[in-house]
């Protein structure tokens, strides 16, 4: 590292335990925002469009992008998270909302690749509960704290589970703070960080292994940004790529340890038709184990999208990150 980490401040510094007793980051779609949304999502349906055929970015919708706008303005500028409320998602079919989605997140940034689509949306579910995978947003149970490879993740909410499954939340930022007062030892570790398991399309017939390390807190310009992704550094060590030493592995430990523990973590139980939208670059995300429906068309049900924000800082080739505009994806 060419300087030591300093302390990080600002809106994006919070705890959990003191906006869980705030409402201010909860926002209300207007009506009208909605119906034209609805009836763009309608026309689009009855053409027969899907998210492969739907030419979603050439609809634009005034009351949609303002009511838009506060969450925007949170999301860059204040805690980094934003719930919107407002849609019924009773009154379509999933891959109605899935349209919706596209449409919503086009008015807020550039919506990324997902799910081999240029620009598409995913399904968060437990798709098979009697088999495992690697994908972990296929897969049910608890997750882990980490950030999604991409500006911004929106989550919209189809179905809840029987029981649990709820989002839990932490300012990556609070966490560095806090481990720059108790651990500096460790957050050197992480800023300088780890090599990942490459994806397997994106190996090129080279190594496995990055050959770079990917830092999990890394000063970009003046900004302080959390770059925390530990599902390829444990399939790194799983496939024999590589061993962590003691302190390594340590300093994941104290980083997950702090983002789930009280006052940093927060709980937030989104209902259907909420969307929650989270600004990867200073929060954390993970979610409390549940019980599911047997059916699969009962089952846990979100659908995300990725978005890159225009204008935001890009970062260098070093930090795994998902950039419409440069149309590349993680390693």
């Amino acid at each position: 590292m060419d300087q030591s980490p300093q302390l990080v401040r600002g809106a994006q510094v919070w705890l959990g335990a003191d906006l869980e007793a705030r409402s201010d980051w909860i926002y209300e779609l207007p009506a009208t925002a909605l119906e034209r949304l609805g009836k763009a999502v309608a026309d689009a349906g009855a053409k027969g469009l899907d998210q492969d055929t739907f030419d979603f970015e050439a609809i634009d919708i005034a009351e949609l992008r303002a009511g838009l706008a506060p969450a925007k303005d949170a999301l860059s500028q204040g805690y980094g998270l934003a719930l919107v409320r407002g849609m019924d998602v009773s009154k379509f079919k999933v891959e109605e909302l899935k349209l919706a989605l596209l449409v919503i997140g086009h008015h807020l940034g550039l919506v990324g690749p997902q799910e081999h689509r240029a620009k598409g949306i995913a399904e968060v579910m437990d798709v098979n509960p009697q088999d495992g995978g690697r994908f972990y947003y296929h897969v049910g149970g608890p997750l882990p704290m980490h950030m999604d490879p991409v500006d911004i993740v929106g989550l919209l909410c189809v179905r809840k589970a029987k029981k649990g499954g709820e989002s839990l939340i932490a300012s990556s930022m609070a966490i560095h703070n806090e481990m720059l007062r108790t651990r500096p030892d460790l957050l050197d570790i992480l800023y300088r960080g780890y090599r990942h398991r490459r994806r397997e399309h994106r190996r090129q017939g080279g190594s496995a292994l990055t050959e770079h390390y990917c830092p999990v807190f890394a000063d970009i310009g003046g900004e302080v940004i959390c770059n925390y992704l530990p599902a390829p550094i444990q399939m790194a060590v799983e496939d024999g790529l590589m061993t962590l030493s003691g302190p390594e592995r340590e300093a994941m430990d104290v980083l997950e340890s702090i983002a789930g523990s009280k006052p940093y973590c927060m709980t937030m139980d989104i209902e259907p038709g909420d969307i929650q939208f989270l600004n990867n670059r200073v929060t954390l995300h993970g979610r409390t184990d549940y019980e599911d429906f047997g059916e699969p068309d009962q089952r846990r049900l979100l659908l995300r999208t990725w978005l890159t924000m225009p204008g935001w800082r890009k970062f260098p080739a070093n930090v795994p990150h998902t950039d419409v505009e440069l149309a590349t994806e993680p390693a």
